[in-house]
């Protein structure tokens, strides 16, 4: 059997029932839209865990008559380089330089606020969300002992909250992605094998001439492989052109432009802005492959079981 030839019953098996064909593909497409979207969220709830986990710092505030050479030393013991990214003192003058940038267009609150009457404090950087709990329960129990320290700020809530939903996403992702590819597998699977059982006299005689045996399977794995890659083509454009509609549309608004290009800019997926046709190469072929793989996974089971 030529190349030519294995071609023409590969589309001569596809064509020769399009409703269960046209199924499988739809299967298949769906089944890859659905798990593509789910990585897609899991992906951005990990890049969003990892940007707060860059902001996860605490604000030690001290009394506003501690010594600097006090805070100093506080600052020394506080700075752990296993746990610490960053740590930085604000005088109380560079407070209120801070404040006064912060409400530069509130002048009445301006002209009430002195560099005295704000306190001087230390921002710690912590180099994840586990080192900031490690540091707030170092810091809290200076505090218990050192009479300077005035108040402790910290924000984990957000960080904590992101990671237990990250979590679920991962976990429902895996069961559900799991059941859809089981699905798309058995319907590729019952498609192939219903041509196999179609050509069983056909594949009797091929045999009997001492065809090689690959030959005859060859077009019932690239049958597998077409739905497959042709459901992950669909279900790439079934999320990337939506996207990039709705997305050049609400962009003719300057506000979400510059709001959704800061999100994108945040989460380290600039890339999506402007159409990176590298992007749509790779989108598209991650698709297409996992579609392939698959196909071709179904089939080499069909054919297990219907070639024997």
């Amino acid at each position: 059997m030529t190349k030519n030839k294995i071609v023409e019953t590969t589309k001569k098996n596809i064509q020769r029932n399009k409703f269960l064909s046209l199924s499988t593909i739809f299967v298949s497409a769906i089944v890859l839209l659905i798990s593509s979207f789910f990585i897609s969220i899991g992906i951005l709830s990990q890049k969003a865990i990892k940007y707060y986990e860059k902001k996860a710092q605490v604000i030690v505030f001290f009394k506003r008559d501690t010594k600097e050479a006090d805070i100093m030393k506080i600052k020394e013991l506080f700075n752990d380089p296993l746990l610490v990214e960053n740590i930085d003192y604000i005088s109380q003058e560079k407070a209120l330089s801070i404040y006064k940038e912060d409400f530069s267009d509130n002048p009445d609150l301006l002209a009430t606020v002195t560099a005295d009457s704000l306190p001087p404090s230390l921002e710690i950087r912590a180099k994840d969300v586990d080192s900031l709990l490690l540091l707030i329960e170092k810091i809290n129990k200076e505090k218990e002992t050192n009479s300077s320290i005035d108040e402790v700020m910290y924000f984990k809530d957000v960080v904590n909250n992101l990671k237990s939903l990250s979590f679920t996403i991962r976990i429902a992702s895996v069961i559900l992605i799991s059941a859809l590819v089981v699905i798309a597998f058995s319907l590729i699977r019952i498609a192939v094998g219903f041509n196999i059982n179609t050509h069983k006299d056909e594949i009797k005689i091929m045999n009997l001439m001492g065809s090689y045996s690959r030959y005859i399977r060859m077009p019932y794995l690239f049958e597998g492989a077409y739905y497959g890659g042709l459901g992950g083509f669909i279900a790439a454009t079934l999320i990337i052109v939506p996207f990039y509609i709705i997305v050049l549309s609400l962009s003719r608004n300057p506000d979400f432009s510059f709001s959704f290009n800061q999100i994108l800019r945040d989460l380290g997926i600039i890339f999506l802005r402007p159409i990176n046709i590298l992007f749509l190469i790779s989108y598209y072929s991650i698709h297409m492959l996992s579609g392939i793989i698959i196909g071709i996974i179904s089939s080499v089971s069909a054919i297990k079981k219907y070639l024997k």
